[in-house]
């Protein structure tokens, strides 16, 4: 099995979001990531790169 973390891109750094990821939905600029657990978290953004070998997923968060 495959989880992934999540991290924001900021400036010239990565912040980490959420880990154990095991599922992401895309609605428009909301993207949904479900864990493990089946806890889902949401954000507005969109996605910049998903490394399935390091098991990452990049993403860049938008303001409303």
């Amino acid at each position: 099995m495959c989880l992934s973390n999540v991290y924001k891109k900021s400036d010239e750094e990565s912040v980490f979001l959420f880990k154990n990821i095991a599922k992401v939905d895309i609605n428009g600029k909301e993207l949904v990531f479900t864990d493990l657990m089946g806890v889902k978290n949401v954000i507005n953004g969109s996605l910049i790169e998903i490394d399935l070998l390091e098991n990452t997923i990049l993403v860049r968060e938008e303001t409303v």
